[in-house]
């Protein structure tokens, strides 16, 4: 069996407040860009390059620091090197692209195995890091991000930010169940977070095979897929996940 797991979109203990301390800027000074003030006190700052620029996969320079600072967002929520959904297509995340310290604005009491952080990062904490390493072995990225609660302590759970590396097209329109999903004359038809919906949306076996972690390419509402053994060994080790469902797997 197949199971969705969703990440909320209001703040809780698995999409915490908080920012992203000084990433802005590392990004800034890795390549020499500088903070600019807006043309008026309403209008944002703005950081533009002063001298290097990073490139793109075809070889071509950034023009500006924004138009790059969005590929580097895209890179932690889609495929790296498919040309089908960038052109040209994303690079991996380089080291110095990984953010380094998310700070709460506020602490929450739950225990949170999965966080949803700021421009679509995400991180895990690293017990379920090294059950999906053992599980899907060089498949998927991590890298350590320190993670600090409102008071200024650094938080009891380490956590690493992940980024998937399986994106699989399991998903069957054919044998879903009629009315579970929602857009289905787009590319990726959205299934909305419920019980009954989850249920209702057929996975092919045949195609998942010996996954245990991954994401559709056209099926938007589940933010990761987990295998059976995946869910049934974090919640025997006392893993929280977010909100998840079980899904209809067929042949």
């Amino acid at each position: 069996m197949v199971w969705g797991v969703a990440l909320p979109s209001e703040f809780n203990a698995f999409s915490p407040r908080g920012e992203l301390r000084g990433y802005d800027e590392d990004l800034a000074a890795h390549y020499k860009a500088e903070r600019r003030p807006g043309l008026t006190p309403r209008h944002p700052p703005t950081f533009v390059f002063t001298t290097d620029r990073p490139y793109r996969s075809d070889g071509t320079a950034y023009e500006a620091f924004t138009t790059y600072a969005l590929d580097v967002w895209i890179k932690f929520s889609g495929l790296w090197g498919d040309p089908q959904l960038r052109t040209p297509p994303l690079l991996p995340v380089q080291p110095h692209e990984w953010p380094k310290e998310f700070v709460y604005a506020r602490d929450y009491k739950t225990r949170a195995s999965i966080l949803e952080l700021p421009r679509a990062r995400c991180a895990v904490e690293e017990e379920l890091r090294v059950l999906i390493e053992r599980l899907d072995p060089g498949i998927h990225s991590f890298h350590p991000i320190r993670v600090v609660l409102r008071t200024g302590d650094e938080h009891p759970l380490k956590y690493h930010c992940m980024v998937v590396g399986r994106w699989l097209e399991s998903f069957s329109l054919g044998d879903s169940d009629p009315g579970c999903l929602s857009d289905t004359d787009s590319v990726s038809p959205t299934l909305s977070c419920s019980r009954r919906t989850y249920a209702g949306a057929a996975m092919r076996a045949s195609v998942i095979g010996d996954a245990h972690l991954w994401r559709e390419r056209f099926l938007r509402g589940p933010r990761f897929c987990f295998s059976d053994r995946l869910m049934e060994e974090a919640t025997a080790a006392g893993l929280r996940l977010p909100t998840h469902f079980r899904m209809k797997s067929v042949a």
